[in-house]
């Protein structure tokens, strides 16, 4: 083990320490549909005449019950709230302005202590998923102030609300329609028409202020929150709340394909089908201590001639290959690494892939796909390590033969480097023999940072269990994987060091990187830490070998020095 060996080490401490200071960023089953009840305290005696439509014995039921919305002012008659279900989800809709009110995940429950094992909600109750406004000309009209009249079509193919109604002496419709295939679970198809509307007319949406947390430390999910939003031209750009002020307004100008509002493991994008959104406005809101919890949030749709628009609602989980099949390069709605994004990003997608067709594969829990893939890997790059192993031994022996040469010539540093060069002729080395000798061990670490972001966002992890571990995608509760990591590393690094010539600096270093790595990767997710403590121990047979190589009877360092003096 040299120096070269413990200084990758160091570099791969400060990258992962610093990197995210500086940027902090079941098997499923179908339930047979039926009806959720949605009531709310009436604010005026009027109530409209409402009717019920349901299908019981199908994937998606359609239901509608009256209520009134005590959150909107200047209301006239109560609201009435229409609920749809799919074969995943329970989507719930408002006839005040068609708002998307609420959005539940069947397939998913929440992990948070006080509703665990409950379905896992996208928003809070009696709060907004998705608002609308119409520009038209100088004036803008809030939808939530106007009662639309609501029309179902449930059926078990593609289940459809539509809401009609009056704006400012236009007639207005909005249609919600949600995707046949089992592929696009979680999406909804929307539509709007206003007759006659003005040249320059858009459709306003505002995005949710906020995702309600559904995971154990709710505290790391609200830290997740963003905005994320991709550009007709150029890379996904992302937005912490925590980076919003309350007092300013950012306006980024489009075309934008689509913005979405997201947390650790769901989030909400809305795309463009037809026309770009024209611009997204942001602005935080008064925080909650250290926390911004909520932001301000809103996108421009222009209308058409028409006066028509179109998009898409994707409302969900970050699923890796579900937002891949979706295309627009959804799949980067989390950009990871922040200015190391371009080096980091291609890995994490090699990675994810590399485990989820490990899984389909093998049938294992995620817990045994690392371990295998921890030793996959070490395996892959055992020849090279190997190269590279023993180019450093060689190098350790060709030290005093360089030494003596730097000695001898340190008066004619042209003389100096011809006799350098022809040691490492007579060796088959050259001067990049050292460089090229430390990058094969330098490769298992992209592989290793891109596993620390993948952990950050991937929701096949998410609560999923293995031995002791209780939930992979979370801290070690027992602190047995960081443990195991540095015990490994520290074992590793000695074997290492064996028939080595002496060096008080890497004995040193042997001691401090495993204690330093392990007080570093306590609360990382305890995958990520058997991952790394795999490798480890997948290492430590080639590591023995060649300690056993490096002592075995060699010619003494300095006799090619000395045939060449006396020649």
């Amino acid at each position: 083990m040299n120096k070269r060996f413990f200084l990758a080490l160091i570099l791969t401490a400060i990258v992962i320490v610093a990197t995210p200071l500086l940027f902090p960023s079941v098997k499923r089953t179908s339930t047979q549909p039926g009806l959720v009840d949605s009531t709310h305290q009436a604010t005026s005696s009027t109530k409209p005449d409402t009717t019920t439509q349901a299908v019981a014995a199908v994937p998606a039921s359609v239901e509608k019950t009256n209520s009134s919305d005590t959150q909107l002012k200047n209301t006239v008659a109560a609201a009435e709230t229409t609920t749809v279900r799919t074969a995943h989800a329970d989507y719930g809709f408002t006839s005040r302005g068609g708002a998307a009110i609420s959005v539940v995940l069947d397939s998913y429950p929440s992990l948070r202590p006080d509703t665990r094992g409950q379905k896992a909600q996208l928003v809070e109750r009696n709060s907004r998923f998705a608002q609308y406004k119409l520009a038209m000309g100088s004036d803008t009209i809030a939808l939530d102030t106007i009662s639309l009249r609501t029309a179902t079509v449930s059926n078990d193919k593609s289940p459809s609300v539509t809401f009609n109604g009056d704006v400012a002496g236009h007639a207005f419709r909005l249609a919600y329609a949600f995707a046949p295939n089992a592929g696009d679970e979680y999406l909804m198809y929307v539509s709007a028409q206003l007759s006659g509307a003005p040249p320059g007319s858009a459709l306003l949406i505002q995005l949710p202020r906020t995702l309600h947390s559904n995971e154990a430390d709710t505290l790391d999910d609200v830290n997740h929150l963003a905005v994320s939003y991709r550009p007709s031209r150029g890379d996904v750009k992302s937005v912490a709340f925590s980076k919003l002020d309350s007092t300013e307004v950012r306006v980024e100008a489009g075309p934008l394909n689509w913005i979405a509002t997201r947390d650790k493991y769901f989030l909400a994008v809305f795309r463009a089908t037809k026309t770009p959104f024209s611009q997204i406005r942001l602005q935080g809101e008064p925080r909650k201590g250290k926390l911004a919890p909520n932001v301000k949030a809103s996108i421009a749709l222009p209308l058409a001639a028409d006066g028509t628009a179109a998009f898409e609602i994707y409302a969900g989980p970050q699923n890796f290959e579900r937002l891949q099949r979706l295309g627009g390069d959804l799949d980067q709605v989390n950009p990871y690494a922040g200015w190391l994004h371009g080096v980091v990003q291609p890995f994490a997608t090699i990675v994810m892939k590399a485990l989820l067709w490990m899984k389909r594969t093998t049938q294992l829990n995620y817990g045994w796909v690392l371990v295998l893939f921890g030793v996959i890997i070490r395996l892959v790059l055992w020849p090279l390590n190997q190269g590279a192993m023993r180019t450093s031994m060689k190098m350790q022996r060709l030290q005093p033969e360089l030494q003596a040469l730097q000695k001898k010539y340190t008066d004619d540093p042209k003389k100096q480097q011809e006799a350098i060069m022809k040691v490492y002729k007579e060796h088959g080395m050259s001067p990049l023999s050292p460089l090229m000798g430390c990058l094969p061990m330098l490769l298992p670490m992209p592989v290793l940072f891109a596993l620390y972001y993948v952990f950050q966002n991937t929701i096949e992890f998410r609560g999923v269990p293995f031995l002791w571990l209780p939930d992979i995608s979370l801290r070690d509760p027992y602190y047995v994987t960081p443990l195991l990591m540095g015990v490994s590393m520290f074992v590793m690094s000695w074997i290492g060091m064996r028939n080595s010539p002496p060096n008080p600096q890497a004995k040193m270093m042997s001691y401090m990187m495993p204690v330093m790595l392990t007080v570093l990767f306590l609360n990382f997710a305890s995958g990520l830490n058997l991952y790394y403590a795999v490798q480890n121990i997948a290492a430590l047979p080639q590591q023995w070998l060649l300690a056993r190589e490096r002592g075995k009877p060699s010619a003494a360092p300095g006799m090619a020095t000395a045939q060449r003096q006396r020649t």
